[in-house]
């Protein structure tokens, strides 16, 4: 996988727009510095939101040309951000919606944070429940049972569900390798064209953005 600030600009890539969702100190950041291949490392809450792409090739056997840019939105869980947040839910293929497995609040507003991605993004979102902080399990306890996860997983009809630990990087590849291939698989008719779309959206900002740098 490669990680970048750009896009690979060709007829046989895909550009996929995914978002990781949750509550303040949930986890989110060093889950996405273990995905793009960096060291865990004890961070600051993240503010506002911040992106950046990851290329992968080999998505598909019977296409081995294809590949995904995967635009990966970080998003702040404190409250004077979640309008922001939210806004960049628009659009997205997937969600990583993210809680602390040893914080029982963090598992409750996930009622907050799935009806924001349900009332801001498309039917086709493809969503992961994901369980961090695995590892303090046994230092400072269990708070959300395995069954409770699995119950909200049923009822909300959610794509996938997985416990891991960025700290120890258990977990942590195998689950986005099953969830970036979910959303391929899910919405493989589709994708041209959003591709598509998205460029033109992108090619656009970067037309105005020039206009304004060289006007006057």
């Amino acid at each position: 996988m490669e990680v970048t600030r750009d896009i690979k600009k060709d007829d046989n890539n895909l550009l996929i727009k995914i978002v990781v969702i949750g509550d303040v100190n949930v986890g989110k950041t060093n889950i996405i510095r273990r995905i793009i291949g960096e060291d865990f490392k004890e961070m600051e809450a993240t503010i506002g939101v911040e992106f950046m792409y990851l290329n992968i090739k080999n998505i598909d056997n019977d296409d081995p040309n294809k590949t995904l840019s995967i635009q990966i939105w970080d998003t702040s869980g404190a409250e004077r951000y979640r309008a922001i947040t939210t806004s960049h839910i628009r659009g997205a293929d997937g969600a990583y919606l993210v809680y602390d497995v040893t914080s029982e609040m963090s598992f409750k507003n996930l009622n907050f944070w799935y009806e924001s991605i349900k009332n801001s993004a498309d039917n086709d979102i493809v969503i992961y429940l994901i369980g961090n902080k695995s590892d303090l399990i046994y230092e400072e306890g269990r708070m959300v049972n395995k069954q409770e996860a699995i119950n909200f997983v049923r009822t909300n009809n959610i794509q996938g569900y997985a416990e891991c630990s960025a700290k120890t990087n258990e977990n942590i590849l195998e689950t986005f390798r099953l969830f970036y291939t979910s959303i391929y698989k899910k919405n493989k008719t589709k994708l041209l064209e959003k591709t598509r779309k998205r460029m033109e959206k992108m090619q656009a900002q970067i037309n105005q953005k020039n206009k304004e740098t060289f006007c006057c």
